[in-house]
């Protein structure tokens, strides 16, 4: 038997192929529904997600899979995204169009990039040591200091120089040196990046997908959480002390609650464990008295003044998630933020820096909040990562384990990233 441990996209997806392949298998999740953060929460006539959460589906496939699995009801969007820096709104991504920046600004973020074009072979960058130096050689000490820098830093709470570049470089978008140039005399950058083109439900939040999934399994327990993994035996003891006996796992749920939970604990892998690290996030949700609060889908904030690291608008993504004649926003805030403003100023200085930087006129505009707190949202990609990450999941995998998702295999990834990972994994077992 096949035991999928958790109910998130990945694992989800892990089930629906080996119910197709006729495999035996159970699929486990924690909570009373499926989804993981792929979530949504309904108040007040308002749709909210567990932050944004888009479906970049580059996959012609897997296109055509997921719409069929929410009957045809998924609506396409062309990218609307930006990053606020020194008062001026610059379209994402901001290499790309540093015309719209003051001129200083502007002149020394191009004069950076072009020396770093000029001044190193392409293929260069990839002998960095941390991210701080790839940026750096990629595009320039100016483009660094004005976003990646400070952006990154804001949201992860360590220097550039500990973090690594190596499994988030992929997602960071690299104009050619013409395009730059192009972008800093005015000119428009489209579809740069892997998700200039995304999709949402027309109708309903996020969490329509997992539960279109779910409805589709035969073999599925909610409420389920596990105390332990007796991977010698190959033993899952839920919570309530029932054993679930398994030929082979996929775990989607966090590495570092996995590696907790395995009995007996390998004292081998002990310095392994303890270097996984990772962000909280706090996102604020929030309902507005207003229409076309925002025609954004995303926004970055690297600047210290704002508390939040990127402002969304569910309005953008479609006006069903909100009541008529309203707007909806989610606002997201690192974990280390929130402890450094305490949990009874985080809300009120969130809100006061959408005044200031014009998203919203006034406070008062604001008729619902609603705060989420996602525990494990962002995996700290460090050299202790890169030291160990590989050596858990080959012993994980020794035993009959299979990680996947942005969680289980601990890293970054989009939710068709998810998906394939599932089926990916499936495959795995099923061999």
């Amino acid at each position: 038997m096949i035991l999928v441990v958790g109910g998130g996209l990945a694992g989800l997806s892990a089930a629906h192929r080996l119910q197709e392949w006729g495999a035996d298998y159970l699929i486990l999740e924690r909570e009373q529904r499926v989804g993981g953060l792929c979530r949504s929460v309904h108040k007040g006539g308002y749709t909210f997600d567990y932050s944004g959460h888009l479906l970049c589906l580059r996959d012609p496939e897997l296109l055509a899979w997921v719409s069929g699995l929410l009957d045809g009801e998924l609506s396409p969007s062309e990218r609307k995204a930006s990053v606020y820096v020194e008062g001026s709104w610059v379209p994402y991504p901001f290499q790309a169009h540093l015309g719209c920046l003051p001129r200083t600004v502007m002149e020394e973020c191009l004069a950076g990039l072009i020396l770093s074009a000029v001044g190193r072979a392409d293929e260069g960058c990839y002998g960095k040591e941390d991210l701080g130096s790839w940026i750096s050689c990629v595009f320039g000490e100016g483009i660094s200091r004005y976003f990646f820098a400070p952006y990154n830093e804001k949201l992860f709470g360590v220097p550039l120089g500990q973090l690594a570049y190596q499994g988030v470089e992929w997602s960071i978008p690299r104009p050619s040196l013409p395009e730059a140039i192009d972008g800093a005399l005015g000119g428009r950058n489209k579809g740069l990046g892997y998700n200039p083109v995304f999709h949402y439900p027309s109708r309903g939040g996020i969490e329509r997908l997992p539960q279109a999934l779910a409805a589709r399994l035969a073999s599925l327990r909610c409420s389920c959480s596990l105390r332990a993994v007796q991977w010698k035996r190959r033993i899952a003891v839920l919570d309530a002390g029932e054993p679930i006996h398994y030929d082979r796992m996929i775990s989607t749920v966090p590495l570092p609650q996995l590696m907790g939970l395995l009995d007996p604990r390998p004292a081998r892998l002990e310095d392994g464990i303890r270097a996984l690290r990772w962000v909280p996030v706090w996102v604020l949700n929030l309902g507005v008295g207003r229409e076309g609060v925002s025609d954004q889908h995303w926004i970055y904030f690297p600047e210290k003044e704002f508390p939040f690291f990127r402002v969304g608008c569910y309005t953008a993504f479609g006006p069903h998630l909100a009541p008529q004649g309203r707007s909806s926003l989610y606002v997201e805030v690192p974990g280390h933020t929130v402890r450094d403003l305490g949990e009874n100023r985080w809300v009120q200085e969130t809100i006061l820096g959408l005044v200031r930087c014009g998203i919203l006129r006034s406070a008062q505009e604001v008729e619902l909040v609603q705060p989420i707190v996602l525990p494990v949202a962002y995996v700290v990609h460090d050299r202790d990562r890169l030291e160990h990450l590989p050596g858990l999941l080959a012993f994980l995998e020794e035993q009959g384990i299979h990680c996947a998702g942005r969680y289980g295999s601990w890293g970054y990834g989009t939710m068709e990233d998810a998906i394939i990972q599932g089926r990916a994994a499936a495959a795995k077992v099923r061999a």
